[in-house]
């Protein structure tokens, strides 16, 4: 552990499950903060739950040996169960990912991994969702990531989290040392629709990519990154739409 490590307890959990290479990059980074690091991720992909939870069906919690668990339920599920059934007390931080793709815009409502970090918030435990954009199957397209991962987790412990409040972190997919610094962004706006596509058999649909526009918001996550900075966005937990709700007026009977 790093002489600089300032965490008692952290989970790490995400929506690319269990083996994939960017919780194993976490992992890694998870421990120069503390030598208490719990990981409880999907046993397979579960990407697009948002913070989908499991109601009608039994969540399966299998030991996979040093701290690592593998949950056969949502990312949600994961944080929720891992907390009440397998931590013997809460943790001190919840890191989420690191996601393969950027979770941004819209992205956000859809996405597993802020899902989890989400979770952890409402249960009172700060917590960083964490994404590499273009971040597939090999290693180096998480090199931005694992490079400045520690720095970009130790900056917000110096700030701090807000209750009912995540920090959600995207990497740019550029080289580690062309990576300009941290940028505070707000959310863009990208999606204007999905492509519905053919399934395997009659009656049947998958959902294709999404329908994104290439503008980008000046000063939002998605333009920051393109500019070769990490961006570091607060997501709060009240969705209200506070400038519509204002003009809301009573209505008495």
């Amino acid at each position: 552990m790093s002489s600089h490590a300032s965490v008692g307890r952290i989970l790490i959990s995400n929506d690319d499950g269990l083996d994939a290479i960017g919780i194993a990059i976490l992992i890694d980074i998870a421990s120069r903060f503390s030598d208490d690091v719990w990981v409880i991720a999907p046993s397979g992909n579960r990407s697009g739950m948002s913070r989908a939870i499991t109601l009608h069906s039994d969540v399966m919690i299998e030991p996979r040996g040093d701290n690592r668990f593998a949950c056969s339920g949502t990312p949600s599920d994961c944080v929720i169960m891992g907390m009440a059934r397998v931590l013997d007390r809460k943790p001190d931080l919840v890191l989420s990912g690191i996601n393969a793709g950027m979770n941004v815009a819209d992205d956000v409502l859809y996405s597993g991994t802020i899902g989890a970090a989400m979770e952890a918030s409402l249960m009172g435990v700060p917590a960083i969702a964490l994404s590499q954009r273009n971040g597939r199957t090999s290693p180096e397209d998480f090199a931005a990531a694992a490079a400045h991962g520690e720095t970009v987790i130790r900056h917000i412990l110096d700030i701090g989290v807000a209750p009912r409040t995540i920090m959600n972190v995207n990497f740019p997919s550029v080289a580690a040392d062309a990576v300009r610094g941290i940028m505070p962004a707000t959310l863009d706006q990208h999606k204007f629709g999905d492509q519905v596509i053919d399934g395997s058999t009659p009656h049947s649909y998958r959902l294709g990519p999404m329908l994104a526009h290439d503008r980008t918001i000046p000063g939002s996550d998605r333009a920051v990154m393109d500019e070769g900075w990490i961006s570091l966005t607060a997501l709060g937990m009240d969705i209200t739409a506070s400038t519509v709700q204002d003009t809301l007026q009573r209505v008495e009977f």
